[in-house]
Parts: structure tokens; sequence; C-alpha cells
């Protein structure tokens, strides 16, 4: 069993495909509105910790499976 954020235990790794691709491009994407928001520009994806890229992971999961039940 996982920790609360959904790491594998003792890993702090997602149980997600390695890379986590819908991670990425959520952050890429969300990283792109900071300016507008007068904010400091956000870390290239590289730079980020293993254990972020998995929280970035876990979250366009489920921001995906809400959209899904939403439109049954």
């Amino acid at each position: 069993m996982g920790n609360s954020f959904g790491d594998l235990p003792g890993t702090g790794q997602s149980d997600s495909s390695a890379g986590y691709p819908e991670g990425k491009a959520l952050y890429e994407e969300r990283m792109q509105l900071l300016p507008g928001l007068w904010m400091p520009p956000a870390p290239p994806w590289e730079e980020l910790p293993e254990a972020t890229q998995a929280r970035w992971q876990r979250t366009a999961e489920d921001a995906d499976k809400t959209a899904e039940d939403a439109d049954k």
C-alpha cells in the first residue's frame, strides 16, 4: 500500500508508467500560464525530482478520470 500521495511504499514513486508523459504535458501546459500570472518561471521538467514528476503524473491521471466520470 502506498502513502497518502499514492507513492509506492519506500520508493517515492508512483506505479504510473515510466517517463510520466501525461504529467509532463500538464506541467508544461501550466508552466506557460505563469508569466501571465506575474509568477517566476518554473524549472524545466527534467530538473524536477522524480517524486515531483510522479505527483504531476497522478494529478494528470486524476484529471482524466474526473473528466471521464463527468462524461458519463
